[in-house]
């Protein structure tokens, strides 16, 4: 017994020395670690503009994206160096950017100051930006390397925006392929990820501009031309349609003849649905399609039934998830809209061999926080989880869905 205390003791002794060693070694190197980040992105400032005779820090405006760490003025007129700082929610630290823009408007420069990715988009694709102004025109993501390259180009988005709501610059003209792709997920939400990107794959046009399918099925999008100008129309899984003009605002639209074109998503994938939401609400209950669902979400089917005396409304909603995976949950609401169920029908935690660090281990607890809450009482922070962002994200997105799209049957009712 004795021993056993002398254990503890000495094992606690060791515990606390480590612990003051780590915190003091913190203490100095802490300071060191960020001088030598500040070293690192003010000699990137004469990298992205090696002309420069010298620079002044301007002071950034009170809106200035968080993205934006500094913004200088060069001295003699050459033009702006910004320096930012952005995650893909990947990493384990920020994405350190360094982007010289001329008085034209144009990027003459670029550098990465720091980079925790696990892949890398390499050293020649950041160069691509240098020539383009604000437009960005002819900027993909880099293939692989959706989010880092993604998060990327955000970044320089916002230097641009900084400039040009300041004066500095003048915003460059966008092609209309562009304005439709920024369009995209504002019409249909539900096959947007986590950096707000439209996941999808192009489709047979029938007849019209162009024509998309979401890669989590949750409906198109159809680019069409109209007396007024190109317009962008969602088409979610129900057939509803709805059209936006390229400034993302709502507009009129060839709506019957969307709906003539393309299939009803949820009733080529009706056995599919059923399957999942039967799972959610037991054997033996029978289930009611729902046939129209104008909101647009990532629901792919709805259903009713009446279980104890009350109608329940069930929903199929179909996230994105890690690497933009699809992922399948089923939401069970009552007739106040509350949650009823809220079932996984994929894995809650896509490749959980290789990602161990997260702190949700106890799914079924997870799950059961949501039940008896409404959109009202509902919010984002409750589904958050340490080391599962992604997957965080995905159940936001089903049970924001599925709240939309309660409203919407109740409302067409």
């Amino acid at each position: 017994m004795k021993l056993n205390i002398k254990s503890v003791v000495v094992l606690t002794v060791i515990c606390i020395v480590v612990s003051a060693i780590l915190s003091v070694t913190n203490y100095y190197t802490a300071p060191v670690i960020e001088e030598n980040k500040a070293a690192a992105a003010n000699a990137s400032l004469t990298v992205v503009m090696p002309d420069a005779a010298g620079f002044e820090e301007v002071e950034l405006p009170a809106d200035a994206p968080t993205t934006v760490q500094h913004l200088y003025k060069e001295t003699s007129g050459l033009g702006y160096v910004v320096t930012l700082a952005t995650t893909s929610q990947y990493s384990s630290g920020d994405m350190g950017i360094t982007v010289a823009i001329g008085t034209d408007g144009t990027i003459t420069g670029i550098t990465l100051t720091s980079y925790y990715e696990s892949k890398d988009f390499g050293s020649d694709y950041p160069q691509t930006y240098v020539g383009k102004d604000s437009a960005l025109n002819g900027i993909d993501t880099f293939a692989g390397v959706t989010y880092s390259s993604t998060a990327l180009k955000n970044a320089i988005t916002d230097a641009f925006n900084v400039l040009i709501s300041s004066g500095a610059v003048a915003e460059g003209q966008k092609s209309d392929e562009q304005l439709a792709a920024e369009v995209m997920p504002i019409a249909l939400p539900g096959c947007a990820d986590s950096l707000g990107a439209a996941q999808v794959t192009e489709t047979d046009a029938n007849g019209f501009d162009a024509a998309y399918v979401a890669n989590n099925g949750c409906g198109y999008i159809v680019i069409a031309s109209t007396d007024a100008g190109k317009v962008v129309c969602a088409v979610n899984a129900f057939g509803d349609v709805a059209c936006y003009d390229l400034e993302g605002n709502l507009t009129d639209g060839p709506v019957d003849e969307i709906k003539a074109a393309f299939p009803v998503l949820a009733e080529t994938n009706a056995d599919a649905n059923l399957t999942s939401a039967q799972k959610a609400v037991g054997e033996g209950v029978e289930l009611t399609p729902i046939e129209s669902v104008p909101a647009f979400g990532c629901v792919t089917g709805a259903y009713t039934a009446e279980i104890d005396g009350q109608t329940m409304y069930v929903f199929n909603a179909k996230p994105l998830g890690y690497a933009n995976e699809v992922m399948e949950m089923a939401i069970v609401l009552d007739s106040d809209g509350k949650i009823v169920t809220y079932r996984t029908i994929s894995d809650l935690i896509l490749h959980e061999e290789y990602y161990t660090t997260h702190e949700l281990k106890d799914k079924d607890a997870y799950k059961q926080q949501f039940i008896g809450l409404d959109s009202d009482t509902y919010s984002t922070d409750i589904t958050a989880v340490s080391g599962a962002t992604f997957t965080a994200n995905a159940v936001d997105s089903s049970i924001k869905s599925a709240f939309d799209a309660y409203k919407a049957v109740k409302g067409a009712n």
